[in-house]
């Protein structure tokens, strides 16, 4: 098994490889989907509550799939769970990952788990921006997790894993009504609550590219190519469709 100072120095590699540098928060869909080189496609689409992602690769194309009844913070620790596997895992062709992210885990699994912290939040960061044990307020926290964009779940694990937070104190901060709290200091929700049920069907990397290029040079009709986006729920494409126009008209 790989250890956490390996894992984080894995993770720290990723981010040089986009360019990305150790100590910033960075938007890891629209890396993924720019990353042209690996030939990835996201796919949200509402799973079991038992199932936070997965991932299959077949030759030289991966899909990640995204568990898009979680919250917003849980889809972005998912998705760099899922790199994991098909980054480092060799021979990896397809894995159903475990929406819990404590208990009994295969070890690749928990390997997963810490290598999404890391890369989400590298070690050095989290030292610069917290400080030393006793700084860790339930505040604290919040703006911690706002800062990295990541859930309350997966900063109150990161914070225990790194002896930065006791056990029993991260219970009581997991008890709490975090969309509250994160209200009362100025924050807004989105973080914490599951993708509104209109926006929890969608496709996007690799496999819009290859639709349009194929149209593009003529290798399929313009109906295929609809029929194509629509399997892949880009209906907004089909139909010209602005979403932020559709919600200011609501």
């Amino acid at each position: 098994m790989r250890t956490g100072r390996e894992l984080n120095s894995l993770a720290l590699r990723t981010r040089r490889m986009w360019g990305e540098d150790g100590y910033s928060p960075i938007d890891i869909f629209a890396i993924v989907d720019e990353w042209k080189e690996m030939k990835i496609t996201i796919v949200k689409y509402p799973m079991s509550s038992r199932i936070s992602g997965m991932c299959i690769r077949e030759k030289h194309d991966t899909v990640i799939g995204i568990n898009s009844t979680t919250s917003y913070g849980r889809q972005r620790f998912t998705l760099a769970h899922e790199l994991y596997h098909v980054l480092y895992e060799k021979g990896m062709q397809r894995v159903i990952c475990d929406l819990n992210m404590s208990g009994d885990k295969a070890e690749s699994e928990r390997e997963a788990d810490q290598f999404a912290s890391y890369l989400l939040i590298p070690y050095d960061a989290l030292m610069r921006y917290g400080g030393d044990r006793s700084e860790w307020s339930l505040e604290k926290v919040i703006d911690a997790e706002q800062f990295f964009q990541v859930s309350h779940q997966a900063m109150l694990y990161r914070l225990v894993f790194d002896g930065l937070l006791d056990k029993g104190l991260a219970e009581e901060y997991k008890s709490i009504g975090i969309s509250w709290e994160a209200a009362r200091l100025g924050y807004g929700s989105e973080l914490y609550v599951s993708t509104a049920k209109s926006r929890q069907y969608f496709t996007t990397g690799e496999y819009i590219r290859k639709v349009e290029k194929m149209a593009e040079k003529g290798f399929i009709s313009n109906g295929k190519r609809e029929e194509l986006l629509l399997e892949a729920y880009r209906a907004d494409m089909v139909y010209d469709f602005d979403e932020e126009e559709a919600e200011r008209d609501d």
